[in-house]
């Protein structure tokens, strides 16, 4: 099976936001003066609340484009059925816009019409190739749910197998590592030089720690 390099990107979008959002989150309540086991408690319950809030949000986001796209198509429908010349002369000239020549462009617009006339409008006027079908919200969803909690098992399991005076500075360590992890494998997806995405990854990551713990120290 073949990975699609564009959602494995987004999914360790998902993992580092979990790894900063926990560990900023637990470093934070241990600045404000709690033990390590109200810390590793409560980063537990924040670790599932906000895989929830993120998989919620994927799923309202996909599902605000799938009405979009089919509101978009029903109204292709409607212009199809009352002026289907008009829409194929945009289809024609959308092809002339490209560069085709007046020929191949018309050929292209009566052989797009004739096989999906409706999915030929909507990838020429919105660049939609292929609408949202019903699973995709849900399944999304729970793709970007479980990459949160897998990126925030990282700073609760370090609080929770390593729990002492060296906590912060193991979660730091682990948080390290894991974002030179993911940097090295979005290097590798997107044939970017690996030092500049190693440093954008970490100076980023180091500013949402830093939000995270502020946010965490105003709790604790």
């Amino acid at each position: 099976m073949r990975l699609d390099p564009a959602r494995v990107r987004e999914h360790i979008v998902d993992v580092n936001d979990g790894i900063l959002a926990t560990a900023g989150f637990a470093e934070g309540l241990l600045g404000g003066g709690l033990t390590a086991s109200q810390v590793y408690a409560i980063i537990a319950v924040s670790a599932v609340a906000g895989a929830t809030g993120v998989a919620g949000a994927k799923f309202g986001e996909l599902s605000a484009q799938r009405e979009a796209e089919l509101e978009l198509a029903a109204e292709e429908r409607r212009l199809l059925a009352l002026s289907p010349e008009d829409e194929r002369r945009e289809l024609v000239e959308h092809y002339l816009g490209k560069g085709v020549s007046p020929a191949t462009a018309e050929l292209v617009a009566d052989e797009l019409s004739a096989a999906d006339a409706v999915s030929a409008q909507l990838e020429a006027e919105y660049g939609i190739r292929e609408l949202v079908q019903p699973a995709q919200p849900w399944l999304a969803a729970l793709r970007s749910g479980l990459g949160f909690l897998f990126g925030s098992a990282v700073p609760v399991l370090v609080s929770l197998l390593l729990p002492g005076p060296w906590l912060d500075e193991f979660l730091l360590l682990a948080v390290a590592i894991s974002l030179v992890g993911t940097g090295l494998v979005l290097a590798r997806l997107g044939h970017s030089r690996v030092v500049a995405t190693l440093l954008r990854s970490v100076l980023i990551g180091l500013a949402s720690l830093g939000l995270s713990y502020l946010v965490g120290s105003l709790i604790g």
